[in-house]
């Protein structure tokens, strides 16, 4: 059965755990904090003040035993008799009892009584002990003092009895008062808790029912920023900020997706249309013509799906990069010599013997884009150079064309994108070649940019750190 009810309380707080939500966490919490503060609190003020009074009475009745006492000494046992006697209702009560225990002079109230305590104590000594069961009081507990006095060769011993009734009384309405007080306090507390919380919660529950109408075919809606500079503030702009970013990178993806399907669209309805025209058991005089557009359309499409490969690969988990001593001089000069033996360009530009630890095939690919992009624009002349600036290397492709305006020269890394459209799609250009270059270059700790070229036309220059 014990098992079975630890098993039971086990299930009701994980089901608490998992249901309950912040704003009755945080009051339970709240309640149970305060609740426990407070009884530790009114325990120990209940402790201290009732030792505080228990002190007090043990003063005074001391101080009773001293005047008494010290009357003993100069006057005898007669004046000491006469001081005891005092008015009744008096909390004070006090004996002088000789050495054989018979009492002598006492107060009014034990008028008769025998000694008040049993306890013998010898001249010079002092005694304080807590009684309850005196002749007087019915009961109430006193704190009594007995000081033993030597005069005239007789040992006398003074008794003086101070009354804990109202110290006790004190304690009994300060414990009484916590008691009712308690539940009350801790009721309060937690309703204002959960009061506060529940307005604090309030702008998160208005962004959560904001976020949860959202969906990925919308994107543009954002979530109410409160009023106040504190945290819901922050967490509502960093949702924003958040949405904003997801929203950016979907219309990225479908433009992407757009460009993608237009791209392979063209060379697809090339063959699809060549397919047709040569049709089963043709003889078409136009035959070589056809193959050479069909081969040419679908080396097109291979580079298109390779290079959107390469990109999907760089946008899920990074370049994956096969690294290596390449001897970025021989990269250069081997496009160099391409572009000579396929253009009619002037190459120039100076190479030092550089060599960087990398992928050898993808650095290839970045220098090959840059000719190709430089060769696609020039008029007469295509500059390639590789040059070292401290411990960074600097591949600069030049060509002397129209060159980029300052406002392209970040969009151009873009997919798709193609300042001169129809000369790129005459050249086979797929627009995906600038935007490989920074992705290749990025895996590789570096960084691209464009700026104005010496030529009049634009002038790519890739830095990589050595």
């Amino acid at each position: 059965m014990r098992a079975a009810g630890a098993a039971g309380t086990g299930h009701l707080h994980g089901y608490l755990g998992r249901h309950a939500g912040v704003r009755l966490r945080l009051t339970v919490a709240c309640a149970v904090l305060v609740a426990a503060t407070v009884a530790v609190s009114g325990w120990l003020l209940v402790l201290l003040l009732d030792r505080s009074l228990t002190q007090a009475a043990q003063l005074n009745a001391s101080q009773r035993a001293d005047e008494i006492a010290a009357v003993l000494r100069a006057d005898g046992p007669d004046a000491a008799g006469r001081r005891l006697s005092v008015a009744r209702g008096e909390t004070t009560i006090a004996q002088i009892v000789a050495g054989g225990r018979a009492v002598i002079a006492s107060s009014p109230q034990v008028d008769g009584e025998a000694a008040l305590t049993p306890t013998a104590v010898a001249a010079g000594a002092t005694v304080s002990e807590r009684l309850t069961d005196l002749p007087v009081g019915d009961g109430v507990p006193y704190r009594v003092v007995s000081q033993g006095v030597l005069v005239g060769g007789t040992t006398y011993q003074v008794i003086v009895a101070q009354s804990l009734e109202s110290a006790e009384a004190s304690v009994r309405t300060v414990r009484t008062l916590l008691l009712a007080g308690l539940p009350i306090l801790v009721i309060v507390t937690a309703a204002a808790v959960f009061v506060f919380v529940g307005r604090t919660l309030r702008p998160v529950e208005e962004i959560r029912r904001q976020v949860s109408g959202i969906t990925a075919r919308d994107l543009s809606d954002r979530v109410p920023i409160p009023g106040a500079e504190d945290e819901v503030a922050r967490l509502a702009r960093t949702m924003n900020d958040m949405l904003e970013r997801l929203e950016r990178s979907q219309r990225v993806q479908r433009r992407f997706v757009a460009d993608a399907s237009h791209e392979l669209r063209s060379p697809l309805a090339t063959v699809k249309a060549n397919l047709q025209l040569i049709g089963p058991g043709s003889s078409s005089p136009d035959w070589p013509e056809t193959l050479a557009a069909m081969t040419s359309e679908t080396d097109r499409l291979e580079r298109i799906v390779t290079d959107l490969l390469l990109l999907a690969q760089a946008d899920d988990s990074g370049l994956q990069l096969r690294r290596e001593e390449v001897d970025l001089d021989d990269l250069v000069h081997l496009e160099r010599q391409r572009l000579r033996a396929t253009t009619t360009f002037e190459i120039a530009g100076d190479v030092v013997a550089l060599r960087y630890y990398g992928d050898l095939h993808r650095l290839s690919q970045v220098v090959r884009n840059l000719a190709d992009n430089a060769a696609a624009h020039a008029t007469e002349q295509v500059v390639l150079g590789l040059s070292l600036r401290g411990s960074t290397a600097v591949i600069e492709v030049s060509d002397d064309g129209p060159g980029v305006s300052v406002g392209d020269r970040e969009r151009i890394f873009e997919r798709f994108v193609r300042l001169d459209d129809a000369r790129a799609r005459s050249a086979g250009g797929t627009g995906l070649g600038l935007a490989i270059v920074r992705e290749v270059v990025w895996a590789h700790g570096g960084s691209v940019e464009v700026v104005g070229s010496l030529t009049g036309g634009a002038s790519f220059r890739v830095l990589l750190p050595l």
